[in-house]
């Protein structure tokens, strides 16, 4: 099926805005450290800032953008990125980059709902695979282009020049959700908070929903390995065994790249896997990857961690968003992708300053190790969860027929 001038519109504005996410994902760890002289604690804290903003704002602004539309707070959206990309730029102390940390947070919180749920509806139920795919790899392909852009410029220019690339992006994105073409809003009844009210009371019936639980844990638990076990510290780590911060922001756009190809070949592989199944098994198999680069760090093996892990990951976004697209009503669309995306935020909060930590009391090569395995382990419950799914939804064919 041939999708609209809309949904690609969307998904180019998904791939510029993470392209900003990844220039940020290589900067914030370097920069912090090599020139604000901050400690893996503190770069911890810095990593898991967005998230705490992300987390508390990304259910509520479901609601939002049902009423004031998805392109209005898009717009929004877009124009607090920019704002944070300014606060980049002007940073010279630790509490400076937390609060451009903490704005931007927040200009991701309300971006991905309206983001997903606009290429969802704009789509027609019929394309949603489809959507998700293009959209996700879109992101991908923003998510490759970040950390090689931003290598390259530090490189060059310093971390100023990486900066300004951030920031003339950011205004490209708001200049294009500017042109998306406005979806009518639905009536809504009652008043905005009662509505925010109703969206946070809805997530404990979406946990008892064991598809949406088992997205949602996937989300989580993927966190940790791409923003701080495979993200911030990773990078840190490749630079602890030798190698140049310029390789460092390669290896986490060729992880990015695998990660793409897999979002552009979702569509393919759920018709031989099924979502439950690619869920629960992506954080099981990019910590294992993982675990193997983190003991044996020589190129040969890291660029086999780095592609096997990337394609894992990859997976997650448009698995999860097809998941909480599938078991939505059309009222509560946006609020069910928020509750599952934000589950990947509150992962990016808890994850940083545990690894942080861990790393704090041990060393870097330690904490990253027992951090894999402790997310490992945990992974055990959404494949669980998953493999009970697939038996009662076995059981219950056989008893129709």
């Amino acid at each position: 099926m041939r999708l609209n001038r809309n949904v690609w519109m969307a998904s180019l504005i998904a791939g510029l805005f993470a392209f900003t996410l990844n220039i940020g994902m290589f900067v914030v760890p370097t920069f912090s450290t090599a020139v604000l002289g901050a400690t893996d604690s503190q770069v911890g804290i810095l990593v898991a800032a967005p998230g705490v903003l992300a987390m508390l704002l990304m259910v509520p602004s479901a609601p939002i953008s049902n009423r004031v539309g998805r392109r209005r707070v898009m717009i929004l959206s877009t124009i607090a990125g920019v704002l944070a990309a300014i606060l980049y730029l002007t940073a010279r102390t630790f509490q400076q980059l937390l609060v451009a940390q903490l704005v931007f947070g927040a200009s991701n919180a309300f971006f991905w709902p309206s983001n997903l749920a606009y290429s969802c509806e704009v789509a027609g139920p019929r394309a949603i695979s489809q959507a998700q795919a293009t959209n996700t790899a879109a992101q991908g392909v923003g998510l490759v282009l970040g950390p090689i852009v931003a290598g390259i410029l530090t490189q060059r220019s310093g971390y100023q020049g990486a900066l300004w690339a951030w920031l003339v992006c950011a205004l490209a994105n708001l200049g294009l959700a500017v042109r998306l073409t406005s979806l009518p809003t639905q009536p809504q009844s009652g008043s905005l908070g009662s509505a925010i009210i109703r969206s946070l009371q809805a997530i404990p019936s979406m946990c008892c929903n064991t598809r949406l639980l088992v997205a949602m844990l996937s989300q989580l638990l993927t966190a940790a390995f791409v923003t701080s076990i495979g993200g911030a510290f990773f990078i840190l780590f490749v630079q602890d065994v030798g190698y140049s911060a310029t390789l460092a922001s390669l290896f986490l756009s060729l992880r990015e790249l695998f990660g793409t190809i897999s979002r552009a070949l979702y569509a393919s592989i759920r018709r031989y896997v099924s979502n439950q199944l690619i869920l629960s098994l992506v954080p099981l198999i990019a910590g294992s990857a993982l675990l193997l680069g983190f003991s044996r760090p020589i190129l040969p093996v890291l660029l086999v961690i780095i592609a096997l892990e990337g394609f894992a990951l990859g997976l997650t976004a448009p698995a999860g968003n097809t998941e909480a697209s599938e078991n939505a009503s059309e009222e509560d669309l946006a609020e069910t992708i928020a509750v599952v995306v934000v589950m990947f935020q509150v992962g990016t909060v808890i994850f940083p300053p545990i690894i942080g930590q861990l790393m704090r009391m041990m060393d870097r090569t330690k904490g990253l190790m027992t951090g894999t395995l402790l997310v490992i382990l945990l992974s055990i419950c959404p494949l669980v969860l998953s493999l009970k799914t697939r038996t009662e939804s076995a059981q219950s064919q056989e008893i129709e027929v």
